[in-house]
């Protein structure tokens, strides 16, 4: 009887010093993650985090500036049937507009200046920042905006700006105030401020009452497209003759011979003439209504009126004639991209 009770007191110990160490284990893994949550959460921690994620967000803008650099090199856009390097960067890379205008504009000052790219690629300044003084920056004060921008904030920076250009501190832009409703703001010459007061005082005088600005610059506006971008009759020749010159002094396709559409003076009489008729033109221009007819792969008409070219589907040095059939209403992008493929 004696040995049966030592034997379970023995279990009952046993059985204790079990669920004493369980219990020790237990509060030992708690207390190891409090004092990691503590850690992890406190204010050096959170500061390691957020100088990692800011080191990782500058290099990412590097290597971005970087890729944008290659796009623009090789005109990658144009296989994807985009014509400027901005779409690609708003519609393939999701960049919002102001991201897009700030790597583009300091892409291509770059190129001026090559020591700014090397600032961002060292970590002196950033995209943004460089953006600010690619209006006033130059091969010979480089040094001196670089280090502003190396050193200074970026309101000093702006400031400096807007006394060295004045202009350049206001940026163009259209916002949104209200769901129909933007706010428009430019920069503009005081000569330019005369004409407008001159302007709205002819219209005011002529409808007895005070005329807006934006009424004003609403019924210019209005006036001018309708004189040049009317529908035009049999007889008119008038949306492609205007852009014969820009034909001439386009700089992505100025070598192409396709462009002239008159015959060179020391070519042969037997050689076919690259005179478009002008009644082939009109057809054109009704056909087109005056704008790029590019279709892409997703069946989206380009539609762009700025530019406009006439591109021959097979090329008239090839034997391509000047039938409508042959003819196509291109913008300048698309052109250059027709050529190019």
């Amino acid at each position: 009887m004696r040995n049966a009770q030592v034997s379970n007191s023995a279990f009952e110990i046993l059985g204790q010093a079990r669920a004493f160490r369980l219990a020790a284990y237990m509060l030992f893994i708690i207390a190891a993650y409090i004092i990691s949550f503590c850690n992890s959460n406190s204010y050096v921690a959170i500061h390691d985090r957020a100088m990692l994620a800011a080191a990782n967000y500058k290099r990412s803008e590097i290597a971005l500036l970087e890729a944008i650099i290659e796009v623009e090199s090789r005109q990658v856009y144009f296989q994807l049937e985009i014509t400027s390097l901005f779409q690609y960067c708003v519609e393939i890379l999701n960049l919002s507009r102001h991201a897009a205008y700030d790597f583009i504009t300091v892409m291509r000052k770059s190129v001026e200046v090559p020591a700014m790219l090397e600032a961002i690629r060292g970590g002196k300044t950033t995209v943004s920042k460089a953006r600010k003084v690619c209006s006033v920056i130059n091969v010979r004060n480089a040094k001196e905006w670089l280090e502003l921008a190396e050193h200074c904030s970026t309101r000093i920076v702006e400031k400096a700006v807007a006394m060295a250009n004045p202009r350049a501190a206001i940026v163009e832009t259209a916002k949104y105030v209200s769901a129909d409703t933007l706010e428009l703001k430019f920069a503009v010459s005081e000569e330019w401020i005369e004409l407008l007061d001159d302007v709205k005082d002819l219209m005011s005088q002529k409808s007895k009452r005070a005329v807006s600005t934006e009424e004003a610059l609403f019924t210019l506006m209005n006036e001018y497209k309708r004189k040049r971008d009317s529908q035009p009759a049999a007889s008119q020749v008038t949306p492609f003759t205007d852009h014969m010159q820009v034909v001439e002094s386009s700089p992505l396709i100025e070598t192409q011979s396709e462009t002239r559409y008159e015959v060179e003076s020391n070519s042969s009489p037997n050689q076919p003439r690259r005179y478009i008729p002008a009644a082939t033109l009109n057809k054109l221009a009704l056909r087109d209504e005056g704008k790029c007819s590019f279709v892409d792969r997703h069946g989206k008409r380009c539609g762009s009126k700025r530019w406009v070219q006439i591109h021959h589907v097979e090329h008239f040095a090839a034997g391509g004639s000047h039938s409508i059939d042959n003819l196509q209403t291109l913008c300048w992008a698309h052109h250059a991209m027709m050529h190019r493929n």
